[in-house]
């Protein structure tokens, strides 16, 4: 017999009764995957074998009490079978099914000398699983009760990752200092210095985290352990040290790192602020102390670049497609930004100045912001033109703390990806948005039925009209989807209760002879109903009949393009449909859409951001002046990138004079008189926008005052 003891004298035989009947009480709360931990002890299975289709075979069920109970000797496996497949099972990341041949294993084997190790891998299941508090408890368990077991070392520090990920710092500390004092494995104290050092970090202690993590760099001969705490160590330096601090740093690793790694940091600090001086003396300091490193030669060139240019001067840069299939888009928006700058005073044209670069041709947009950005006279940056390309470049903005205003970007949540992109693009969120609260403060309509295109820029302006009419009161009665395809748009209308004239004057006669009543509208299909507005009725005879529909919605929104709206208003019209409002984006913006349907867009009214009709004096001058200097009529690209240029351009009159006090002014802009719509820049980034309202009156596109 096995004469092993765990903590407090209990011979293994006897301790493992009480093991498994006080781990199905204290943890029958406990869920894993979608069994309790009682449950997966419970003999619920055969443990070798399971059906086909993945599940446990069926087998009759004994007392659950593991004190009261023997399994019997015939359905026992052997015990190999068990704890090797679980092994392999591990192994192989197939840990449901390791969970069960562990639980197995540990059910029909109670006086395995490897009960420790099973216990161990179900809680390191379960932490990969990112089930926390079944991982903790599990291996509270296995220290408790084995604590001479080479696992239950392993297991402290497993209950260390546990109890930091659920953000009990003050304990995993406790722990994680114990593994360090205590623990043998060499790795596993590297890795609890890692974990000191985030929690360090995490109480903005990035002095303490230092010291621990480059204790770990200079000693540890464990690649990844190394890796991790380098990696940390440039987070911090990046993101949590002051000036004062990196000076200390670069002092006290002269020539070694992470000195340079501090030296680089500062010049981030000192460029972005516009310290000539202090830049140029720890540029120098780099180069000379690190004169072999990979990025010494880069700053030799950025070096010379400064003394070359001596001048003061504050720079907007703009980085855009001027070559290449995106060449015409990047040469619209380039003449917004020219024609903004071409207003300048000869004065302030000696102060401020576009510097442009070409992104076309496969050209690396975050490699050139960085060539840009190593001057620190550019303040801010326009563009890049493209949603994937400001999302690949945000790391390198953050890193020069530069601002890049993109006027054309429109992809969902772009802004919010980092406080160092902003943007001046009509998008889909402020279109639906300033549709809803359009309709509903102002035109006082609260029930909307959506007929929207079966392509992503549908479903996302559904979506976001739906989030904001409900946030506003108001219903969405229905939303149905067409094909781009389409022309015949029957089966759509038919579903918000349209109906042919034939049909409709043939319901209200059947009404009429039996004496009865059109039903009463709801939220269940019943959309529409006829009404008699006029007409003579005798007992055989109904001369004169006007009939009229009874609509349960106030609006339909239609965020298409011009060409399926032209084909649209017609066949609600002729389905009776014709007595509510119409809403529309800024697809519908377009000529042809009245020469094709002007006579059925009485009631419509759009959005857009820029409508070079209006007749507001500003959006007449830059008309005018765009005409005269480009031979042409303003595109919307022009007219949104001429207002990024013009709100750097008010930041430095207002006496922003560095990268800092451009991204710290920027989400302040609050009603800019933007030629593309009044603008307020949101904490976000993104832009709230005025749109104008526009409407259909006879052969043309007007604006609603």
């Amino acid at each position: 017999m096995n004469k092993s003891r765990g903590k407090g004298g209990l011979t293994f035989p006897a301790w493992t009764g009480v093991l498994f009947f006080w781990m199905s009480l204290l943890f029958s709360s406990i869920t894993i995957g979608q069994e309790t931990i009682s449950e997966k002890l419970a003999p619920s299975r055969n443990p070798v074998k399971s059906s086909s289709a993945g599940f446990p075979a069926p087998e009759k069920q004994k007392p659950s009490s593991f004190e009261n109970s023997t399994p019997d000797k015939k359905l026992i496996p052997k015990q190999s079978d068990l704890f090797l497949l679980a092994e392999e099972l591990f192994h192989a990341g197939d840990w449901a099914e390791a969970q069960l041949n562990y639980n197995d294993f540990l059910k029909f084997h109670p006086n395995d000398p490897r009960i420790p190790q099973a216990i161990y891998k179900l809680g390191s299941v379960d932490f990969a699983r990112q089930s926390y508090v079944s991982a903790l408890r599990l291996m509270d368990f296995l220290i408790l009760n084995h604590s001479n077991s080479t696992f239950a070392r392993k297991g402290l520090s497993v209950k260390g990752k546990c109890l930091f990920e659920l953000k009990r710092l003050g304990e995993a500390e406790a722990v994680f200092d114990r593994v360090l004092k205590d623990n043998p494995d060499g790795t596993l104290r590297w890795e609890a210095l890692v974990y000191l050092g985030k929690i360090s970090a995490s109480r903005t202690d990035y002095k303490k985290s230092l010291e621990r993590l480059l204790k770990i760099d200079e000693e540890v001969r464990d690649d990844i352990l190394r890796q991790e705490a380098r990696r940390q160590i440039e987070s911090f330096i990046q993101k949590g040290l002051d000036k004062g601090q990196l000076v200390e740093l670069s002092r006290q690793y002269l020539r070694r790192y992470p000195g340079d790694l501090a030296l680089i940091r500062l010049m981030d600090y000192y460029r972005a602020e516009r310290d000539f001086g202090s830049y140029q003396i720890v540029l120098e300091d780099f180069i000379s102390r690190f004169p072999t490193h990979s990025k010494a030669e880069y700053y030799r060139k950025v070096q010379k670049e400064l003394k070359s240019d001596s001048r003061r001067i504050m720079r907007i840069a703009a980085v855009l497609p001027l070559s290449g299939e995106r060449a015409l888009v990047g040469q619209k928006v380039l003449q917004g930004i020219q024609l903004a700058f071409n207003q300048l005073s000869l004065v302030e044209k000696e102060k401020i100045e576009l510097m442009v670069r070409d992104s076309g041709l496969g050209r690396d947009v975050p490699e050139i912001i960085e060539e840009l950005a190593e001057d620190p006279n550019v303040i801010g940056l326009i563009g890049p033109i493209l949603s994937d390309e400001v999302r690949g470049s945000a790391k390198v903005l953050e890193q020069y703390q530069l601002a890049a205003f993109t006027p054309t970007a429109s992809s969902p949540g772009l802004a919010e990806l980092s406080p160092n992109i902003f943007r001046n693009a009509l998008t889909r969120e402020i279109q639906a948005q300033y549709l809803a609260q359009y309709a509903i403060n102002e035109m006082g309509l609260y029930r909307f039925v959506i007929l929207y295109p079966q392509e992503n820029f549908g479903h996302q302006l559904r979506d976001l009209f739906s989030e904001h009419v409900k946030a506003l009161g108001g219903t969405i009665v229905e939303a149905i989807p067409y094909e781009r395809s389409q022309s015949d748009f029957k089966e759509q209308i038919l579903k918000i209760g349209g109906v042919p004239d034939d049909k409709l004057k043939k319901i209200i006669l059947r009404h009429i002879k039996r004496g009865t009543r059109p039903r009463d509208l709801d939220d269940k299909g019943i959309y529409s109903r006829p009404v008699v507005e006029g007409g003579v009725f005798d007992e055989n005879e109904v001369e004169g009949l006007k009939v009229s529909m009874e609509l349960n919605y106030d609006a339909i929104f239609i965020p298409g393009f011009y060409d399926k709206v032209g084909l649209i208003a017609p066949q609600l019209v002729f389905y009776n449909i014709d007595q509510v409002q119409l809403l529309g984006t800024s697809g519908w913006n377009s000529r042809a859409l009245v020469d094709q349907a002007r006579k059925y867009l009485g009631s419509a009214l759009f959005v857009d951001g820029f409508f070079p009709n209006s007749r507001l004096p500003r959006v007449q001058k830059f008309k005018r002046e765009f005409l005269a200097t480009f031979g042409e009529e303003p595109p919307a690209y022009s007219a949104q990138a001429y207002d990024s240029a013009r709100i750097f351009i008010k930041l430095i009159r207002e006496n922003a004079k560095n990268r800092i006090e451009i991204l710290e002014r920027l989400p302040q802009v609050k009603d800019f008189p933007g030629v593309a719509g009044t603008t307020t820049i949101l904490p976000s980034g993104d832009s709230e926008k005025k749109l104008a309202r526009l409407r259909v009156r006879g052969h043309r596109i007007e604006e609603i005052e």
